[in-house]
């Protein structure tokens, strides 16, 4: 029998791809490839008896096309301040074994990921968002703000999309990053000024 598990909390990613990026519409990304990662960070969440409050993790990723129709490489970060039966539930989850989004996800991936172990620091206001993951992960990024001279305040503005990850309202604030490095399972990314985007999300699964 399958666990009963549930995560809620912020998440943000960034990529190679100009704003806004559309892939979240099923479209083909505005560069050669796709070099994405997503970051989570887990309010509340639980899987069978093990509570997985305050736990960050990352997926890094690569794809030749739209990531949602196949990833040819990818690692996942933990929070190494995880415990064992921790690790074990998130590895579970994200492994697709647990059954939910990530169960379809699974679908996409060519290969099994590369798991790695992190100190993370992770903020995130839905204006400015951050992460650092030790040596293998560091964005920096914040909402799209219009020109000095442009008539209009500068506001977080959100998009409406088909991103699961962002479910279920699926919506982004959409944003810019200011550094996205990673360096992580011969993903070796050092992109900036290109698209990122902040949201909330609550998954489950049984």
């Amino acid at each position: 029998m399958t666990a009963k598990w549930r995560l809620e909390g912020t998440i943000f990613d960034a990529c190679n791809c100009t704003t806004l990026c559309p892939c979240n519409y099923f479209q083909n990304p505005t560069g050669p490839d796709c070099r994405a990662t997503g970051v989570w960070h887990i309010e509340k969440g639980k899987f069978d008896g093990t509570k997985l409050d305050g736990l960050t993790l990352a997926f890094v990723l690569h794809a030749p096309g739209n990531p949602f129709f196949g990833i040819d490489r990818a690692a996942v970060v933990l929070d190494e301040k995880a415990t064992h039966a921790q690790r074990e539930a998130l590895q579970k989850i994200l492994g697709g074994q647990a059954g939910g989004l990530f169960a379809m996800l699974a679908k996409v991936l060519k290969a099994p990921p590369e798991i790695a172990f992190a100190k993370f620091e992770y903020a995130n206001d839905g204006k400015a968002w951050s992460v650092r993951a030790g040596n293998t992960l560091e964005i920096r990024a914040g909402f799209v703000r219009a020109p000095p001279d442009f008539p209009a305040e500068s506001t977080p503005k959100k998009a409406q999309t088909y991103d699961a990850l962002f479910g279920p309202t699926m919506e982004k604030v959409v944003g810019i990053s200011e550094k996205y490095r990673a360096n992580i399972a011969g993903l070796n990314y050092d992109i900036s000024g290109k698209y990122s985007s902040s949201g909330r999300f609550v998954y489950e699964g049984a």
